[in-house]
């Protein structure tokens, strides 16, 4: 199946630079825009992640400051 896809001449300048570059090692335009299709979705795989890992480092500091002050409490206590 064929489609015609719209963009803008500065779009389609850059878009025929890369594909130039990227035909030389991926083949076809279909297969440069796939592997631009590929490096957009494991970068947004990758925000992700970060994301992830960001709240659980959180998580994970948040759970160390109640453990020190129970540690605290208890010498304290003591």
């Amino acid at each position: 199946m064929s489609e015609v896809v719209r963009v803008n001449k500065d779009v389609k300048e850059k878009l025929v630079k890369i594909s130039a570059e990227l035909q030389l090692s991926e083949g076809s335009l279909n297969d440069t825009i796939g592997y631009l299709i590929t490096l957009y979705e494991e970068k947004k795989r990758t925000r992700r992640n970060e994301q992830s890992l960001l709240s659980l480092l959180g998580s994970a500091r948040g759970v160390r400051e109640v453990l020190e002050r129970s540690r605290v409490e208890d010498e304290g206590g003591s």
